[in-house]
């Protein structure tokens, strides 16, 4: 009897999964900055599955990957993606709209919703705008076919269609002429979110967007407005390693160099949008409409991570703070303690702190000769990272494990390496046809009170 038991698809299954991080904002059991924050998880996870995930089906399609997936799969995986993607998105805009700004409203935290700012704030976004934002902006006139324009991945842009004000009479029903240009909102030297002044006790949020579309006739003095929308774009950014042999850090190097303009795996664009609006912007920059996933008004919305909480921690999820392990906190030495018995520790209920202890024991011990430990991803200016450089000033024999292949933490894995390579660290990149997860640390050390033997600590 044939089986007719079927997987189920490895990617519209990751999306059940996505869903169920979204429907934690609707929790309200759960301080409203906690729920805007799985709201950003959500954003975030769906960027990197567009980047990774639907960017490898479309390289099937365009026969730029070879898998066992075939063309006609891809296509069928991709339709059942883009539906699902397009109603989850209406719930995200529908618990952000009806739930979360709710509220914040309760909380007095108003964030501007496509609204002009009012009467008492009007001052203060125009000066914020001349002062901090205008100096940034660098608007790029577009027309049909023109696809000299590149738009960057994860980069926020608004679209904007104008007709000259020398032109706006015109005659019976003769269509005008528009004008279109394309703006990215500057990220780096600007925050999302703009605090506004407070008034009346209630505090006001603004978001950068809304602020620019506040003064678009600033920007174009020339034109009248006839609308202006969001769009954003993602690009294929996995590292595809035909083949892993030779010099494996500089294969990967030119990789990272080319994930910028990788080749389009979707095009996210406000739901408000008129049609023809759309279909110009598609013709512009050569876009398909298999490429498009609908959006709302604010798009990029990872950044809710930073919204500001004007009123504290009140409005937050409390972190329990880690536990503490007695045994370990009497012995004061990790390695006095072990010695007596094997220790179980469990991260993140219990403090982290007593690795970083174990580590930074072994990097001054006189007794210890050797530590070897994986690398996998690594902070920004990690307190394990910096042990182990000192325990190598120190003398110590130290070999790190860098697993290259960390995806979107491969040039931060590189530069780490290099640093530690410079303190005299022993460095091994990544192995061909393997990707390390592992996290694992050997500690190598004699003891003399015990007739120098050899006492591994893992």
């Amino acid at each position: 009897m044939e089986n007719s038991y079927k997987y189920f698809k490895r990617d519209v299954s990751w999306l059940s999964f996505n869903y169920r991080v979204l429907l934690e904002a609707e929790d309200d059991t759960l301080p409203v900055y906690e729920r805007i924050k799985f709201l950003s998880i959500y954003s975030s996870n769906l960027e990197e599955f567009y980047e990774i995930r639907v960017a490898e089906h479309r390289g099937v399609i365009m026969k730029k990957n070879f898998t066992e997936e075939s063309g006609d799969e891809a296509e069928e995986v991709l339709t059942e993606i883009t539906n699902e993607v397009n109603r989850q998105q209406r719930e995200y805009y529908r618990i952000f709209s009806e739930k979360i700004l709710p509220e914040l409203n309760r909380q007095n935290i108003y964030l501007y919703q496509g609204s002009e700012p009012e009467p008492f704030h009007e001052e203060f976004v125009h000066n914020f705008f001349n002062e901090e934002v205008f100096p940034f902006l660098s608007p790029v006139m577009i027309q049909a076919g023109d696809i000299r324009t590149f738009i960057r991945d994860r980069r926020l842009y608004l679209v904007i269609r104008m007709v000259k004000k020398s032109k706006r009479k015109l005659e019976g029903d003769q269509a005008p002429e528009y004008h279109y240009a394309l703006m990215k909102i500057p990220y780096a030297k600007v925050p999302r979110f703009i605090e506004l002044p407070q008034h009346e006790g209630k505090f006001y949020i603004m978001f950068i967007d809304d602020i620019i579309r506040a003064n678009l006739a600033n920007i174009f003095p020339g034109y009248i407005i006839d609308s202006c929308y969001s769009i954003k774009i993602s690009r294929d950014a996995d590292i595809y390693l035909e083949n892993e042999k030779g010099n494996i850090v500089e294969s990967i190097r030119k990789k990272v160099k080319k994930r910028k303009i990788g080749a389009l795996s979707r095009f996210m664009y406000d739901r408000a949008m008129p049609d023809d609006f759309l279909s110009f912007i598609c013709e512009a920059f050569g876009i398909t409409r298999d490429d498009l996933v609908v959006g709302g008004r604010y798009l990029n919305l990872q950044d809710l991570a930073k919204l500001p909480n004007p009123k504290g921690k009140e409005l937050e999820q409390k972190i329990p703070t880690p536990m503490r392990v007695l045994y370990l906190d009497e012995k004061g030495s990790v390695f006095r303690a072990v010695k007596k018995k094997d220790i179980l520790l469990h991260f993140p209920y219990q403090s982290f702190d007593y690795l970083i202890r174990f580590l930074m024991e072994a990097a001054f011990d006189p007794k210890v000769d050797e530590i070897k430990i994986t690398q996998y991803r690594v902070a920004e200016n990690s307190a394990v990272i910096n042990t182990l450089v000192s325990a190598a000033q120190n003398g110590k024999k130290v070999t790190v494990f860098v697993e290259l292949k960390a995806r979107f933490d491969e040039e931060n894995n590189m530069s780490t390496a290099e640093r530690m390579e410079q303190a005299g660290i022993r460095i091994i990149y990544s192995i061909p046809g393997l990707k390390v997860h592992a996290k694992v640390a050997v500690i190598i050390r004699k003891d003399p009170d015990d007739g120098n033997k050899r006492r591994d600590f893992a």
